[in-house]
């Protein structure tokens, strides 16, 4: 979800969080907190290391991205 915050509104930034909203929601606050202590995420924002980690899984899932 952080990843999709990054990009600008329209067709990609509603595709990425449809598929972030896949998953269940009573663990999107575990997946914070873990991408935060991997350090993917600074003060709630991505970091560059995050952000090169989001799309090559955004890729995987086929939105080449």
């Amino acid at each position: 979800m952080a990843y999709a915050r990054t990009l600008p509104p329209g067709p990609e930034r509603r595709a990425v969080r449809t598929l972030c909203l896949q998953g269940r929601p009573d663990r999107q606050g575990v997946a914070l907190v873990t991408a935060a202590s991997m350090g993917y995420l600074s003060r709630g924002q991505i970091t560059p290391q995050g952000e090169a980690v989001a799309c090559a899984f955004l890729r995987r899932e086929g939105l080449g991205l």
